[in-house]
């Protein structure tokens, strides 16, 4: 059994314990992206672009922390760990400027990458009207492919930060900077093995497109995130073992803090046990050395005045 259908499987046994709460995660996450977007309609109809284009940057903000809130969820669902829609809302207000912050300086890469394609789309436009509208249409056929080709460095970017949302939701430690560069180390070899993961829920996608997203809730969405959960869990595991990361980067502060309690604590108590030790000897021997001279001294006082006496 290979690595997707193992995550699938277990993907499926975690999500009968707690099915209710998967789709109901779903459910609120598909619900407050149709409010943005009806809210951003009004807006634009009503106040204008600039509002609107507010309004956009506030609704991305809220759905990339909505998003690393979300994936927290199902990572506890996969690790067969209990969880309830209570905790999904308590996530969002729990380090939402390091949340928020990773997945900014994500998505700013990703755009740094994109403008390798995007010289591509100008020029196009510009040989089509050189060309006139007899070659127009040839024109267009040849730079169809070649902005695809220059997207796939893009793609292939964006492969490499998948574990960013990930990391920021399970690794509370971890700086929003260092979860993109922890990413990237993770993923090193393993970026195949995800896209032929996401290759093997397209089916799936289509079946919920057709179905208005109905089974998309009820059924596609719970089993792709949370397979998509299992899979950060066995490539975290994975980097761990061969060591392209370590526990401490992950924010694994037990073990740090329990390393230096043994290095700190140890040395000093056993230097106040021996402070105490010589302190307690010396005072006796020194009682001992004056005590005994004294005797000897008033024994021998004694004895001449009995002599003189008689």
């Amino acid at each position: 059994m290979n690595m997707r259908q193992e995550l699938k499987m277990q993907a499926k046994e975690a999500i009968r314990a707690q099915r209710t709460t998967a789709i109901l995660i779903v459910l609120l996450v598909g619900l407050k992206v149709l409010a943005l977007a009806l809210l951003n309609g009004i807006v634009l109809r009503g106040l204008g672009r600039i509002p609107f284009i507010l309004l956009v940057y506030a609704g991305v903000f809220a759905l990339l922390m909505i998003a690393v809130s979300m994936m927290r969820e199902f990572i506890k669902i996969y690790r067969g760990e209990p969880t309830r829609v209570e905790e999904f809302y308590h996530g969002l207000k729990n380090n939402w400027k390091r949340m928020l912050g990773g997945m900014l300086w994500m998505l700013l890469w990703v755009k740094i990458w994109s403008l390798i394609a995007a010289p591509v789309i100008p020029l196009g436009i510009l040989f089509m009207r050189m060309a006139g509208r007899g070659a127009a249409h040839w024109i267009l056929w040849l730079f169809v492919p070649v902005f695809l080709a220059a997207l796939i460095p893009v793609f292939i970017k964006g492969l490499s930060y998948f574990m960013t949302p990930y990391i920021l939701a399970d690794c509370p430690e971890v700086r929003a900077r260092e979860a993109l560069a922890l990413s990237k180390r993770m993923m090193d070899g393993h970026k195949k093995e995800l896209f032929v993961l996401m290759l093997s829920f397209i089916g799936w996608m289509l079946l919920s497109a057709l179905t208005l997203g109905i089974l998309y809730i009820i059924y596609v969405g719970p089993y792709l995130y949370t397979t998509y959960a299992g899979f950060y869990d066995k490539v975290r595991e994975r980097a761990l073992t061969e060591g392209k990361i370590v526990p401490e980067e992950l924010g694994t502060a037990i073990v740090v803090d329990d390393v230096e309690i043994e290095v700190i604590t140890a040395p000093e108590v056993d230097v106040v046990v021996e402070i105490e030790e010589e302190a307690e000897v010396e005072p006796d021997l020194e009682e001992e050395v004056e005590i005994e001279p004294e005797a000897e001294i008033e024994v021998e006082v004694i004895e001449d005045m009995e002599d003189e006496t008689e």
